[in-house]
């Protein structure tokens, strides 16, 4: 089962792709063209969410451990990112190897790993405030003698 939450989080990761994109582009284009071409990145952005979290769904059970998900997830939305970002590069009738097409991937690059990050460092956040609330519940239900059965101390 694929987390639909991700690939919603992709569109957005896309669009903002975009703004930077366009940022980074010093042509002079109109308001509504620019518009659309972050709405496009959002959609290739949203199909590289897809595809990505398909490739990570079919990874084996055995690696399933945080980091391990994390790194792999993200060398895989780094790949298809690249890839799509050169294709879509080469499509648009400019060299990939030239300066601005190869400024254009790594800009892509860095955004993803860096929302990546991001991602993992939030994870990592929640499950610290989880455990501390699972502690202070713990402690506080050892204390109670209504949850050890009435007896003191349980």
């Amino acid at each position: 089962m694929t987390d639909t939450t991700a690939i919603l989080k992709s569109f957005a990761l896309g669009s903002a792709v975009g703004v930077a994109l366009q940022v980074s582009a010093a042509a002079n284009v109109h308001f509504s063209d620019r518009a659309l071409t972050v709405l496009a990145c959002g959609a290739v952005g949203l199909v590289i969410g897809a595809v990505t979290e398909w490739l990570t769904s079919l990874l084996p059970i055995r690696i399933a451990r945080t980091a391990v998900y994390f790194l792999i997830n993200n060398l895989i939305a780094v790949v298809v990112s690249a890839v799509v970002t050169a294709v879509l590069v080469a499509s648009a009738s400019a060299n990939v190897l030239d300066r601005s097409g190869l400024m254009s991937v790594l800009l892509v690059i860095a955004i993803i790993c860096v929302a990546n990050l991001g991602d993992f460092l939030l994870y990592r956040r929640a499950q610290r405030r989880l455990h501390a609330v699972q502690a202070t519940l713990a402690v506080a239900t050892a204390g109670d003698p209504e949850q050890n059965g009435g007896l003191p101390g349980g």
